[in-house]
C-alpha cells in the first residue's frame, strides 16, 4: 500500500500516513495512531465498488 490520507474520527484532522505508520489488522482493516491527538484509530479499506481504486477527481 501507499500513503493513506484519512480524517481522524476523534479530532477531525487529516492524517497523512506512510506505509510504516499504520498496521494492517486484516485484509480490510488498518490501525494507526493519529499524529495530532495521539488516538489509536481503525479504518476499513474499500475493496469493492466505485470507490475501490480511489475517487475520480476532475472528471
Amino acid at each position: 500500500m501507499t500513503t493513506q490520507v484519512r480524517s481522524c474520527p476523534k479530532c477531525f484532522q487529516l492524517m497523512w500516513l506512510k506505509q510504516n505508520e499504520y498496521e494492517p489488522l486484516d485484509e480490510a482493516t488498518i490501525r494507526a495512531k493519529c499524529p495530532h491527538c495521539g488516538s489509536t484509530v481503525r479504518f476499513k479499506l474499500v475493496a469493492e465498488g466505485a470507490n475501490a481504486t480511489g475517487p475520480k477527481m476532475g472528471h
